[in-house]
């Protein structure tokens, strides 16, 4: 602490062009400082559009890596389950030297087919991300029964709760039969066979083609399960024989819950949703599979959402009674059929982000205009009104210092004047004929100093103007009075002002044009 207030003194008794110096540095500082954190800050905070349009985009680059590479392993699993199954049929139908066509009103070979069908089946089931897997064969039981021509034989198997491979699986079409002999429990709204006007655009799937399979698997849209009140969409790839006969179709299940439990996304953000639909102008949000935030949050935006631009990356998609921004590009998940995918949050969320972000820069750069203001009152404050009435006193005593002066030199003019009147009354004595016959013989320093004093400068300035000591300048002092035989500098005055006066005459009495002026 004493270093501190020593330190703190020496700044005080320091001279005050210092002190302004060091202040003006230390304020200049502060304020570089200053600036430099706003850039920073700024920086960082500018564009709150620009940073909720970065989050979302990463966000969608999440949702949409996820959805390639679960598409992807449906892909390959479908691929493998076709091939299962078509072998199966195959087998099957050489075993019996029956042709596709004669497993129509064969309840007794279908059985066969369903039996050997159904642990592949599950397997695959088990061994894939989805809700159910099932196969459909273009035959049935009973062509004579009423409503034949859309009833298909086959299995549907479903898991019946969270995606764990112990999960029970419960049989929605299928013989009950076989389902129970492998420990796979009817559904609730169990059928014996398919119905294929409830399967969406069943007849296009079933048109043949010879596109090999990893290139011939689509998903349907979104539907309510027959008897149900579960929305799923279909993986499907066709069932093909040998000779390139169609048996029909498989493939899986993808369930509302089941997309929504397993799909959630983790996020920053409150309320987010992201969305797989069809591809169109708008966004068929009715026809979407949907899910929310891993920390709980879920909403299905329904109807048909217009998509408009909102610049900077971000779309804005608007319904009859909701809005969103976010980001929606169409995307590849087959060779044949795009989709597009959403990632949303609501457009009240993103007002107040975007509010917030504004609100938090404008609390920051008044935080920043007040430390500068602060900083600079407070230099005012300890340094420049300090400084400023300083300077004032310095301006009032030069002033004062002046005024002397001048009063002293007039003084003295009055004096030397009164002395001359007297002398020019009296007799001009030795003395001043010594004073006049000595000048001539000054040496040239001597004689500038002479002038110095005949033009009323003091001791002091005139040691200023010839750059001497004041030793040196008493060493001449000295000498000219033993020349001019005077005894003071008030006498030298006398006598040089009956000089000026005219009441005497001396060579050389003029003054020496080097010598110093006197002081205006």
């Amino acid at each position: 602490m004493h270093f501190v207030d020593r330190h703190r003194e020496k700044i005080r008794q320091s001279p005050m062009s210092s002190r302004l110096l060091w202040a003006c540095l230390l304020l200049v500082v502060l304020l570089v400082l200053t600036f430099g954190a706003a850039l920073f800050l700024f920086a960082s905070l500018h564009n709150t559009k620009k940073d909720i349009s970065r989050s979302l985009q990463i966000q969608f680059s999440v949702f949409q890596n996820d959805m390639e590479r679960y598409f992807d392993q449906l892909a390959v699993m479908g691929v493998n389950l076709s091939e299962d199954m078509s072998a199966e049929v195959d087998k099957e139908l050489a075993l019996r030297q029956l042709s596709f066509a004669q497993l129509n009103d064969s309840p007794e070979v279908l059985n066969a087919l369903e039996e050997k069908m159904i642990e592949p089946l599950c397997r695959r089931l088990r061994q894939t991300g989805c809700s159910g897997a099932f196969v459909l064969l273009d035959a049935t039981v009973n062509t004579r029964m009423e409503g034949a021509e859309h009833s298909r034989a086959g299995l549907y198997v479903q898991k019946s709760g969270a995606d764990t491979p112990t999960v029970p699986l419960l049989l929605y079409r299928g013989s009950a039969e076989v389902g129970k002999d492998h420990s796979v429990m009817p559904h609730r709204k169990w059928r014996m066979e398919f119905q294929t006007d409830q399967f969406p655009d069943y007849a296009r799937w079933m048109t043949p083609g010879s596109a090999p399979l990893y290139q011939s698997y689509t998903l349907t849209e979104r539907f309510e399960l027959p008897g149900t009140s579960e929305e799923v969409q279909l993986f499907l790839l066709p069932l093909r024989g040998r000779d390139g006969t169609m048996y029909g179709l498989c493939g899986f299940e993808i369930s509302e819950s089941y997309f929504k439990q397993n799909f959630a996304q983790p996020t920053g953000f409150d309320r987010l949703s992201c969305l797989l639909a069809p591809a169109g102008d708008g966004l068929a949000a009715d026809a979407a599979l949907s899910s929310g935030t891993t920390g709980g949050y879920y909403h299905a935006p329904r109807n048909t959402l217009v998509l408009r631009s909102m610049g900077g990356g971000l779309t804005q998609l608007t319904g009859p009674d909701s809005a969103y921004a976010g980001i929606s590009q169409l995307c590849r998940l087959s060779e044949s059929q795009s989709y597009r995918l959403a990632v949303c949050i609501p457009m009240a969320d993103y007002r107040r982000l975007v509010f917030s972000g504004n609100l938090q820069m404008l609390l920051i750069g008044l935080f920043i205009a007040f430390f500068v203001v602060f900083c600079c009152m407070s230099f005012h404050r300890r340094i420049l009104s300090p400084a400023f009435r300083q300077f004032e006193e310095d301006r009032r005593e030069s002033r004062r210092r002046m005024d002397e002066l001048q009063l002293e030199r007039q003084q003295m003019q009055t004096e030397l004047s009164r002395l001359a009147d007297v002398c020019r009354n009296e007799s001009v004595p030795d003395a001043f004929q010594t004073f006049v016959a000595g000048i001539p013989t000054l040496t040239k320093t001597e004689r500038r100093i002479f002038d110095g004093y005949a033009a009323g400068l003091r001791t002091r300035e005139i040691a200023q103007q010839l750059d001497i000591k004041d030793s040196t300048l008493r060493f001449h002092n000295k000498n000219i009075y033993d020349k001019l035989g005077v005894s003071s500098l008030k006498q030298l005055q006398q006598f040089v002002a009956i000089l000026n006066s005219g009441s005497g005459s001396a060579p050389d009495s003029a003054p020496d044009e080097s010598g110093p002026k006197k002081a205006r």
